[in-house]
């Protein structure tokens, strides 16, 4: 059976950070059910001053645990994910390698980031095309699995290049 290894990481890669963003919203809704038993523990008989600062301490470690971080994090490992998975479903299921290319270049590229970067675009998604041709549908080899890693992230660093996230 064939190990596609780049599409396993990119999954691994979104399982942990929706891991994380789980743990953080259950913290935060710790951190909430925590702040409502104090303040009710209180019967309205605190100061003000004790109450912001009930308030203040609750804030605080919520903001300690990044979720917007955590959500963009989650954002990002998603969409590569889903880019990954469907070059290597392009190219399972389309036979014409140069229509294989520009399938691929339209998911991972916008009209105006082609312009400006149009040869080294097509340079890179010709040899991840090939190299995952290669691996998907004749041999999964080590050899094959490298050039498909070394081809990816080609465009991976144009991508970041032309200020995506990924």
């Amino acid at each position: 059976m064939r190990r596609h290894h780049l599409i396993e990481e990119a999954k691994a890669e979104l399982d942990l950070a929706y891991e994380e963003v789980k743990r953080a919203e259950h913290s935060l809704m710790r951190f909430e059910f925590e702040y409502n038993e104090r303040a009710r523990s209180l019967n309205g008989h605190a100061d003000p001053a004790a109450l912001a600062e009930l308030l203040r301490e609750k804030e605080e470690r919520q903001e300690a645990l990044e979720l917007e971080a955590l959500y963009d994090l989650q954002r990002r490992s998603t969409q590569r994910f889903a880019l990954v998975s469907a070059c290597f479903g392009i190219v399972s299921s389309v036979k014409d390698d140069a229509m294989t290319v520009d399938l691929i270049e339209r998911i991972l590229f916008q009209e105006a980031e082609l312009r400006r970067n149009k040869v080294a675009i097509e340079r890179h998604l010709r040899a991840f095309q090939k190299s995952l041709r290669a691996y998907t549908l004749e041999d999964s080899s080590r050899e094959h699995d490298a050039v498909v890693r070394e081809s990816w992230t080609a465009l991976e660093a144009i991508l970041r290049e032309l200020g995506r996230e990924i």
